[in-house]
């Protein structure tokens, strides 16, 4: 027989299995070959449609990467304490409204009473005399305002003659106080009278005393009022 008409053999099992192995591994790594990455898809082609929902989790998006324009801020429920937060601000406007509303006054007092100067406290001197007269005015507190005050007054009684009865008085408006006593020999009496005073009008306190024409006012004195109203 000759050459152009020898039949070729036919292909054992073992090599037709050695091909297909070869072209599934060629397949393989041509698939690998081909992969699609980021850098071969166009911006903006891929859309909403093209990812399954759910399916990208934190992993997938880059940190602060979403700002407000990409959140609904609607459908975000109450931040936890937040509420706190919101009752913490109303109290404490609550509070300035109260503090404002007592604004005008202090202690129950308006601006304008606070803005006005009211003495407390008058004093007149009861001068020291010899052998005054008896009943003559030793000491005069003039021009007090109208309102309460406690009027006192303190001297010295020095008799220096006969035994004698004798007595003070405060002349104010309303009561007087008049105190008696006994001017014994050489001895000085110290003297003090006192009274509450109330005066819808201007008004004056003295003192005078009695005298056998001998006594004397030793040191002097004083007249002094004190407001409590």
């Amino acid at each position: 027989m000759s050459a152009l008409t020898r039949r070729i053999p036919r292909p054992s099992v073992a090599l037709v299995v050695a091909f297909v192995a070869l072209f599934a591994a060629l397949g393989g790594t041509g698939y690998a070959a081909a992969k699609i990455t980021g850098k071969m898809i166009e911006n903006s082609t891929i859309t909403g449609t093209d990812v399954k929902n759910k399916s990208l989790g934190p992993g997938e998006l880059k940190p602060d990467s979403l700002t407000g324009g990409q959140i609904n801020e609607g459908a975000l429920g109450t931040v936890p304490h937040a509420a706190n937060a919101d009752n913490a601000v109303n109290a404490g406007n609550a509070q300035t409204a109260a503090k404002a509303a007592d604004a005008d006054k202090v202690g129950g007092l308006a601006p304008t009473d606070l803005m006005l100067s009211k003495p407390r406290a008058y004093e007149a001197n009861i001068s020291a005399a010899n052998n005054f007269a008896t009943g003559t005015v030793r000491g005069t507190l003039t021009d007090l305002p109208a309102g309460t005050y406690v009027v006192t007054a303190r001297l010295s009684y020095y008799n220096p003659g006969a035994v004698g009865e004798e007595s003070c008085t405060l002349d104010v408006p309303g009561s007087n106080d008049i105190t008696s006593f006994t001017a014994g020999t050489g001895e000085t009496e110290a003297i003090t009278l006192q009274e509450v005073v109330s005066s819808e009008s201007l008004f004056m306190a003295t003192v005078s005393c009695t005298s056998d024409g001998s006594d004397d006012i030793d040191g002097g004195g004083s007249i002094i009022a004190l407001r409590v109203d």
